[in-house]
């Protein structure tokens, strides 16, 4: 702010006045014009497309019963999971842990394309 010419606290006073005084103003400028553009594209962009209009109900599952086959298929795949680790070498266990983290590593370097 001295560099600004303002020697005294006076001055040092009205200067920073200005400058919040500009702050504001520019800040309001921004929520008035570019705030509702960014949050407008954000929520196109995390929109969902949507479904086929050929799609009957018949066809869906509906989400309570799939999130319970999901969860039913998860409990068995630990169970088998901790029933070879049981009778096996750390060696096999240790392969497919690897490969799982090899391939999300290479997914999640390649991205999803929606950049």
């Amino acid at each position: 702010m001295v560099e600004a010419g303002a020697a005294s606290p006076e001055e040092l006073r009205a200067l920073a006045a200005k400058l919040e005084a500009k702050r504001r103003h520019e800040e309001s400028l921004w929520k008035r014009d570019v705030k509702p553009a960014l949050k407008q594209s954000k929520k196109l962009r995390h929109r969902s497309p949507k479904p086929e209009a050929t799609a009957t109900d018949d066809d869906a599952t509906p989400p309570a019963s799939h999130g319970l086959f999901l969860a039913a298929v998860l409990l068995v795949g630990v169970l088998v999971l901790i029933a070879v680790a049981a009778q096996t070498s750390f060696l096999w266990l240790a392969l497919p842990v690897v490969a799982v983290l090899g391939y999300a590593w290479v997914q999640g370097r390649r991205g999803n394309g929606r950049d």
